[in-house]
């Protein structure tokens, strides 16, 4: 008989209020999001989060770093620890880096920019996971209107509505076996 595969997603509030089981019923999910969580809070936990071995690991952090104001050069920095942690920590998984998704500026009411902090970032994790033969699932476009988080897929500028998940889950599909789609 062949072993259940475990699947652990780490993030903040968009991977908590992902209802995984709702798309992907017949795998074993663990999700570790927690709102409000940025990089520095999944390094302060990650040694308890590996304690759960997982065949697949995906991990989407990094705007509440954002939004808090903190250097794009010390989110990289941690998001790099981050994923030398979990490949050390969890050899045998696949870790499947997720790109942070656009924000709408517009209906955040924010004039800072963010969509290019996030785009540098972005492009950062890009060039990390080559180097490491890591996968990078490029999400962030799927998601623009434009230059924006398209306002279908946003309850608030920042987070996701169900149309916003329903397209998560389906650009995510081909990497959960059994998975089906929405």
């Amino acid at each position: 008989m062949e072993e259940t595969k475990r699947i652990l997603f780490i993030g903040d509030s968009l991977t908590e209020w992902f209802d995984l089981g709702k798309y992907f019923s017949d795998i074993s999910i663990l999700n570790e999001g927690i709102a409000g969580d940025t990089t520095y809070g999944v390094l302060e936990r990650i040694d308890g989060i590996m304690a759960n071995p997982a065949d697949k690991i995906f991990l989407m952090i990094g705007i509440n770093d954002i939004f808090n104001g903190y250097p794009k050069e010390d989110i990289i920095e941690n998001l790099q620890l981050i994923i030398e942690e979990i490949q050390t920590q969890s050899i045998e998984s696949e870790l499947i880096i997720q790109n942070l998704l656009p924000v709408n500026e517009h209906m955040l009411g924010s004039p800072n920019h963010l969509n290019k902090i996030i785009r540098h970032i972005n492009e950062n994790l890009k060039e990390h996971c080559q180097a490491r033969g890591i996968i990078n699932l490029n999400l962030y476009s799927s998601f623009l209107s434009g230059d924006q988080l398209d306002r279908k897929y946003t309850t608030d500028g920042g987070h996701l509505s169900e149309e916003g998940y329903a397209l998560w889950a389906e650009k995510i599909h081909a990497f959960l076996p059994g998975g089906r789609k929405a």
